[in-house]
C-alpha cells in the first residue's frame, strides 16, 4: 500500500496547502503581499466549508528513474475525518480507525495509527508542516492574466519538500494545480478539477462499510 499512501498524501497537500495559506509568512517570511491576497481568498472558502469534496488527478514522478504512478480520486473531508478513492484503493478514517481497502487484491487493511503514522495522510497533521514559515514568490501569470503560478520556499531546513509551486485561477479564487518538489527527487502533483464545499456529509461516509463487501481478507493490525 505504499503507492496508495504516497498518492494520499500527495492529495492531502493540496488541502493542507488550501486551508493553510493564510498562516504562511506569520514568523516573519519573506511575503508577497499580492500572492498572499490571491492565496487567502483561496484559502477562506476551504476554511469556512462545512464538508469539502474535491475531484482530483494525483500523481508521483520519480525525477531520478523516470517512474510515475497515477490515479484520479475524490476526497471527503470534515474536521479530522476524511476519505479517499482512487480506482485502484479506498482509505477511510474516522479520527481513530484507519482502514485501508485495496480493490486489487480485495484486502482490507485495519490499524488504529499513532499520531506520527496518521501524519502522513491526514490533513489535520500536514496542515502543521505549513505553519513553520515559508518565503513566499510574486505571482507569475500566464498570457491571459488568468492564472497565477505562486512559488513557496520552506524556511525550515529539514522539510522534505524544497518548492511548493500553486497555479491558482483567480477569476474564481480556486487551485487548478500543486507540485511539490521532493529533495528526494520524487515529486507530488495535483490537478484539481472540480471543489464543492458544504457538503453536509454524515458520519457513515467516513466509516468503512464491510457489509458491501464480499470475501475480504481481512488484516487486523490493531
Amino acid at each position: 500500500m505504499n503507492k496508495f499512501k504516497s498518492l494520499a498524501l500527495s492529495a492531502f497537500i493540496c488541502i493542507a496547502t488550501i486551508c493553510a495559506a493564510q498562516t504562511l509568512g506569520d514568523a516573519g517570511s519573506v511575503v508577497s503581499q499580492q500572492s498572499m491576497s490571491i492565496l487567502n481568498k483561496v484559502s477562506e472558502t476551504y476554511k469556512n466549508s462545512n464538508g469539502t469534496e474535491l475531484k482530483l488527478k494525483i500523481g508521483i514522478i520519480d525525477n531520478k528513474s523516470g517512474a510515475s504512478n497515477s490515479a484520479s480520486g475524490v476526497i471527503k473531508t470534515a474536521g479530522n475525518k476524511f476519505c479517499l478513492s482512487t480506482n485502484f484503493a479506498d482509505m477511510f478514517y474516522d479520527g481513530k480507525t484507519l482502514n485501508v481497502y485495496d480493490k486489487q487484491t480485495n484486502e482490507l487493511t485495519i490499524s488504529t495509527p499513532s499520531k506520527e503514522e496518521v501524519s502522513s495522510v491526514d490533513p489535520t497533521a500536514i496542515i502543521t508542516l505549513f505553519k513553520q514559515g515559508y518565503k513566499i514568490s510574486e505571482p507569475e501569470f500566464d498570457k491571459t492574466a488568468k492564472f497565477a503560478t505562486i512559488a513557496l520556499y520552506p524556511e525550515n531546513r529539514s522539510a522534505a519538500e524544497t518548492m511548493i509551486k500553486i497555479t491558482i485561477n483567480t477569476a474564481t479564487s480556486t487551485p487548478t494545480q500543486i507540485r511539490t518538489y521532493g529533495k528526494n527527487g520524487v515529486d507530488n502533483l495535483v490537478e484539481i478539477q472540480k471543489i464543492e464545499v458544504n457538503k453536509n456529509f454524515k458520519d457513515d461516509v467516513f466509516y468503512f462499510n464491510a457489509d458491501k463487501y464480499s470475501k475480504l481478507q481481512i488484516i487486523d493490525l490493531r
